[in-house]
């Protein structure tokens, strides 16, 4: 089950474009006032971006390419180039950040900050927030609200910071070429040394997946979690060449870190051993319930401790941050109770090879595939980096059982019947380099998927992830598949608790305030009603964008002001190179494609000493008549700057590009990129003597 790792990113830092005078800088605070927006008498809403249900947010403001143009810029060598003005996205420490800390942190000035608006009537920004005042606790997001992913709560008192996780998201089909989307460290990267702990509560990605990259920042951070999560998160460092401090805490552990007490207590959800927390400081007790359900039959046998947080509750919770994810969702999800005997009636029923498809930490359901496999005399195989990296901890920790030999490479059931094997793979969502969406396209291998093969999809759909998951289900019913998912059989059980279940968690916990997290805006207001009607007073409810910041003093809360936080993008070696000009630059190339232009001047008189040269890039098949007019249209710009006595190349590739984009747009309706390119040189003809060419040759 061993697999090479890959190689650790290389990590580089970025720093937006300069704000408009009227914004806050990102990381500096008023201290004269305080910021609006929230107080005991009214609700401490902080508002939803612009599109509420928008999978996974307005991310920075969108992809505005708008203002930035897409042509080259001219250099005085004549050289064209990216569009992209360079001076928007400066590094180093100009952003107001004070002195950095010693922890590796690279400086890192502005970011390109969310520009969604705040409170609750959706108008206006808030505010930086203003100096923390003594013995008041500090909550905020840095990922995770209005998105199901990266996420990541900042808690600060008295000058001591808090983490609890520290995920990824992964890129929608917006976001062409970004690898993974992280959490803005910016609010806190000169804060890192006093960072006493980062909790994590469970081990899926969207929880762990960011650490190696916040260990850049800081390589000493203390990490706390389950024995199972501390496994995970050391094989996920350990391909980064980092060996992280860990240290294992369980549902009786009870710990103090800086003035945090801490204390945890089991949730049931789809990855062993996932923990809520108890947060005590002398602002109150915050108590997080993590990704959680309330599955009175689970299979692990290990439901969520109601009693525990009734425990909880008894001592007097004065925050509850609660799961969002199925808020919306009326009534009690599904058990996992009765997953085991569908699988085993497929996997008989199957005459040709079955896969199983499902979330590579999902143990349980895994050893229900392993099961079910046994039942019917079929071998076993993983596929999937992931998927062997977590039952291979999974296995050591006895977590997953199988009988001996029941286990085998993949290369060796490659070779076998394949009505004598059961394939166990990742690719739930659509993943293009997943081994399912590689089966679909019949790129895998080992594995090729024929008529009349059995794939069964024990996961559910994470919103954004539409459009792939079901281009994987239509390939493989191309192919002639019978593809089952959860709408034909009972092979999953989601791992978030629907309504009523959110409801007995309020009953039990019976917080004084309230403060949805995990979810898109639709499920944080659901979630926020949820707990108004279990007794939570509507002015007693937070709803808080990323960066909003939740200030709570003796148990009361108040929304104060609001962090200029935006994502934070991996994109294949590298980290924060990527912008929303990027992107939106990606985006017109693979939309419009790319117009090369090439023009050689006289570099005294500014005029043409040659027809302009055109070259397209997937634009048209036939582009002889579009060529023509372009070269045209270029040679009548070129001919009017010629007579302006304009002979600078940069502005000439400036004009160039503006007059061709917008031809281009008005009488093709295309917006393909404009790569000018201007090269003066010498009209005079000079002769060369003779002893100058003997000079000039080379030696032998």
């Amino acid at each position: 089950m061993n697999e090479p790792r890959n190689r650790a990113r290389k990590v580089t830092r970025k720093a937006g474009p300069p704000e408009a005078t009227d914004q806050q800088p990102v990381f500096q605070a008023p201290s004269e006032t305080p910021a609006n927006g929230g107080g005991n008498d009214a609700p401490a809403d902080a508002g939803a971006n612009n599109g509420d249900d928008s999978d996974r947010g307005n991310r920075e403001g969108g992809h505005n390419r708008g203002g930035h143009g897409r042509g080259g810029n001219g250099s005085n060598g004549g050289n064209g180039g990216s569009n992209r003005n360079r001076r928007r996205r400066g590094r180093g420490g100009n952003g107001g950040n004070g002195a950095g800390n010693n922890h590796g942190n690279n400086g890192g000035g502005r970011r390109n900050p969310m520009k969604s608006m705040q409170g609750a009537d959706l108008t206006k920004r808030l505010p930086a927030p203003p100096k923390l005042a003594k013995d008041t606790l500090r909550i905020y997001a840095l990922g995770g609200i209005s998105e199901i992913g990266r996420n990541m709560t900042v808690f600060e008192y008295n000058g001591r910071l808090l983490i609890v996780d520290c995920g990824v998201l992964f890129p929608n089909s917006d976001e062409p070429g970004v690898d993974l989307v992280l959490p803005d460290f910016g609010p806190i990267e000169n804060k890192l040394d006093k960072v006493d702990a980062l909790v994590v509560t469970h081990g899926h990605e969207d929880h762990i997946g960011a650490i190696p990259w916040l260990l850049k920042l800081r390589h000493d951070l203390p990490i706390y979690s389950s024995k199972f999560t501390n496994a995970l998160i050391k094989a996920k460092t350990q391909e980064h060449r980092q060996r992280p401090k860990l240290h294992d805490v369980n549902k009786d552990s009870e710990i103090t870190v800086g003035p945090f007490r801490l204390r945890f207590w089991h949730v049931n959800h789809s990855i062993p051993e996932c923990l809520g927390v108890s947060i005590k400081t002398g602002a109150g007790h915050v108590v997080m319930t993590g990704d959680v359900k309330v599955d009175q039959t689970p299979y692990d046998g290990k439901p969520t401790d109601i009693p525990a947080l009734s425990r909880l509750g008894d001592e007097g919770i004065d925050l509850f941050m609660c799961d969002s994810t199925n808020a919306t969702i009326p009534g009690i999800s599904a058990s996992e109770a009765g997953i085991e005997e569908t699988l085993t009636r497929l996997v008989a029923g199957a005459r040709q090879r079955v896969v199983i498809a499902s979330f590579a930490s999902n143990v349980s359901r895994v050893q229900m595939a392993v099961n079910a496999a046994v039942a019917n005399n079929r071998k076993v195989a993983f596929n999937g980096r992931s998927m062997l990296r977590n039952m291979e901890i999974a296995e050591k920790m006895n977590l997953l059982r199988a009988p001996k030999g029941t286990i085998i490479p993949i290369e060796e059931a490659a070779k076998m019947a394949p009505h004598k094997t059961v394939l166990i793979t990742t690719g739930t969502q659509g993943e293009p380099m997943a081994a399912l969406s590689r089966m679909s396209r019949r790129e895998h291998r080992q594995i090729t998927i024929h008529d009349g093969d059995t794939i069964i999809l024990s996961s559910s759909l994470i919103p954004g992830n539409e459009e792939s998951v079901f281009a994987v289900i239509n390939n493989l019913a191309q192919i002639g598949a019978n593809v089952i998912t959860n709408s034909e059989a009972h092979v999953h059980a989601s791992g978030h608790g629907y309504a009523g279940e959110l409801l007995a968690l309020y009953n039990a916990a019976r917080p004084r305030n309230a403060m949805p997290v995990h979810g898109e805006w639709r499920h944080m207001r659901a979630n926020k009603e949820l707990a108004i009607s279990t007794g939570v007073k509507p002015s007693n409810t937070a709803l808080a964008q990323n960066g909003v910041v939740v200030d709570m003093h003796k148990g009361q809360i108040k929304v104060a002001g609001q962090y200029q936080v935006g994502q934070l993008y991996v994109d294949g070696t590298t980290m924060g190179d990527v912008d929303p000009d990027v992107l939106g630059e990606r985006s017109s190339l693979a939309s419009g494609g790319v117009v090369s232009i090439t023009c050689v001047i006289d570099d005294r008189t500014g005029r043409l000493l040659e027809v302009p040269q055109v070259s397209t890039t997937g634009y048209t098949d036939d582009d002889r008549d579009f060529n023509k007019k372009v070269v045209e249209g270029v040679e009548a710009v070129m001919g009017d700057l010629a007579a302006e006595g304009e002979n600078d190349p940069f502005r000439m590739v400036q004009q160039i590009r503006r007059k061709v984009s917008r031809a281009i747009e008005q009488n093709y309706k295309r917006q393909p990129v404009i790569l000018p390119t201007v090269v003066p040189m010498s009209s005079e003809n000079y002769a060369a003597s003779d002893e100058e060419v003997a000079a000039n040759r080379e030696s032998r």
